[in-house]
């Protein structure tokens, strides 16, 4: 079966990615919005799919019950043809809450007990669920973290907890990321953007923690990806004295 064709967005994106570090950084971000809200808007389809398919599920249900119990067309049909449209407006209304209108609990705090693996996706989603609460300042920030996290993801797979890098990256994801987003959060709204003792507000103090948590991922992403390429030209190089020497000694 032959790939799908991609767009002319993905085209224009894989080409500007091979212009220049700086452009290949915007187009990085480009794709990760792109990817983000196509993500969301297939939630909310889904959202709407199932809430369809519960209304439908309660309205075969709600009325062939009325009429086995002889609320609708027995003896109490004047009563069922008002407790119907009812039941059925209440058992909507539940539906339609429960899918759209209910705040969505937030994921659990990025765990110190998680693997290593693991721990990029649930900081991504947790970052994901506090962005509401955060100011449009840390927006660009946030968005620079996801970034990472997902480029960061493939990479500890198999990051067992005793290789260098392991015990900080899950320092900074589960402790010291979660911690500046909640001590900012603990600060009263009114006093968010003011100058705390003629320092900086709460909010130009949190901009810059998620400036730096933003470069110390960077700086790990970099640090593994060195090991592997070392470990792989260490490989490469195991691999030519074995098998060249092999053929020089035929």
């Amino acid at each position: 079966m032959s790939k799908r064709p991609r767009s002319e967005l993905e085209n224009a994106l894989a080409h500007a990615a091979s212009a220049s570090p700086l452009v290949r950084r915007l187009s990085d971000e480009v794709q990760f919005r792109y990817r983000r809200r196509r993500r969301r808007r297939k939630r909310n389809v889904m959202r709407f799919v199932i809430a369809g398919l519960l209304m439908m599920f309660v309205t075969f249900v709600v009325i062939p019950s009325m009429i086995a119990a002889g609320f609708l067309l027995g003896p109490r049909g004047v009563e069922g043809l008002i407790a119907a449209p009812l039941i059925l407006f209440v058992c909507y209304g539940s539906i339609l809450y429960w899918a759209f209108a209910r705040k969505p609990s937030l994921p659990a705090l990025p765990a110190k007990t998680v693997s290593v693996a693991q721990l990029p996706a649930q900081t991504d989603d947790w970052l994901d669920q506090q962005r509401r609460f955060l100011p449009f300042a840390a927006q660009g920030k946030l968005d620079s973290i996801a970034i990472r996290l997902e480029q960061l993801a493939p990479q500890v797979q198999n990051l067992t907890a005793d290789r260098p890098g392991a015990a900080e990256l899950k320092r900074l994801l589960a402790e010291e990321l979660p911690e500046l987003v909640r001590g900012y959060l603990k600060v009263p709204r009114a006093l968010q953007t003011q100058p705390l003792h003629g320092g900086l507000t709460p909010e130009k103090q949190l901009v810059e923690g998620l400036g730096t948590i933003d470069e110390q991922i960077g700086r790990l992403h970099e640090q593994l990806a060195a090991d592997d390429l070392r470990a792989l030209a260490t490989h490469q190089r195991y691999l030519d004295l074995k098998y060249k020497r092999d053929d020089e000694l035929k």
